[in-house]
């Protein structure tokens, strides 16, 4: 549950071969059949690394299809493929280690990345983002990242070329609806599953997976409501810790100096709580240095506790 829990419903759902090779005959325009001829290689991350993405495979050993789904568009999206693939390719290459100074040329599989979107600003259907557009001049190296708006209405034809990206788009879009009636998040997410498997659509996974998909929609919800807070408060502070940081300092201004080193020290002992917490969703030790403020050697002495 806890792995699940942290790793997101796109990410769990598309972590299966069948399903996967879907994705790639309609990402790649190959027309494969056999679920054996993908090796999947996400990146898991750890936590003194921050490179986990949501999906990615070696693909016939010709591709490295990496895909992410967002509900927000990150506009450095070229930046994060490129330290992917870079990762990827160290560990592909890892048994041609010695042929690296050789003469001979390694063959590498083509990376190719791509974004589903569906969040709640507008946005195009379809549309490219390029590395290049991060440098003022030009440059001997290029990261393009392809982005598919997902949302209800949006690249119709296209997702309707996968069973399983349409069977996912219907299930997530039908979540969102359901929010936007009224709903709150845990019947939103429960009428979702039932309409789904009432009509066979994700229905295999649905039954076996009920509370890990309830868990894993709850969290993507709450750290989205939390995302969206520290961009109105002007500050990407981390889950939900920017206010609890910001209001006890505040409370501080003007008051005694005893009650500001009270309620600071009950703030450093939220920024600890929530510092476990992100190390036991397997954050990395970057992240849980913004995201709360203590050092990282105080984050290291945590971690050994």
């Amino acid at each position: 549950m806890a792995k699940n829990y942290r790793d997101g419903l796109f990410r769990d759902y598309f972590n299966d071969k069948v399903r996967l090779l879907d994705l790639c005959n309609l990402l790649l325009g190959t027309d494969g059949t056999d679920p054996d001829e993908i090796i999947i290689n996400t990146l898991e991350g750890t936590f003194f690394s921050e490179l986990k993405n949501d999906i990615s495979c070696l693909y016939r050993n010709e591709f490295i299809l990496m895909v992410e789904h967002q509900s927000r568009i990150n506009e450095n999206m070229p930046l994060r493929g490129l330290f992917y693939v870079t990762e990827l390719l160290k560990q592909y290459t890892k048994p041609f280690k010695k042929k690296l100074h050789a003469e001979e040329k390694i063959k590498l599989p083509t990376p190719r990345m791509f974004v589903f979107y569906n969040g709640n600003e507008e946005e195009v259907e379809q549309r490219e983002m390029k590395l290049s557009d991060a440098f003022d001049f030009w440059a001997s190296i290029e990261m393009v990242v392809k982005m598919y708006n997902i949302n209800a209405g949006m690249n119709e034809k296209f997702i309707s070329e996968s069973k399983y990206l349409q069977n996912y788009c219907i299930f997530v879009n039908r979540v969102k609806r359901n929010l936007a009636a009224g709903m709150d998040l845990d019947h939103a997410i429960a009428e979702a599953i039932e309409y789904c498997i009432n009509h066979d659509i994700m229905a295999d996974y649905l039954r076996t997976k009920e509370k890990e998909v309830i868990s894993m929609i709850g969290f993507e919800y709450d750290e989205n409501l939390a995302r969206e807070g520290w961009i109105e408060r002007g500050e990407a502070r981390g889950l939900a810790i920017g206010e609890a940081r910001g209001e006890a300092r505040g409370k501080a201004i003007g008051e005694t100096r005893g009650k500001a080193i009270g309620e600071i020290q009950g703030a450093l002992r939220r920024e600890i709580e929530i510092a476990k917490k992100l190390m036991d969703m397997n954050m990395s030790i970057e992240f849980i240095v913004e995201a709360t403020g203590l050092s990282e050697t105080e984050i290291l002495k945590l971690a050994k506790e």
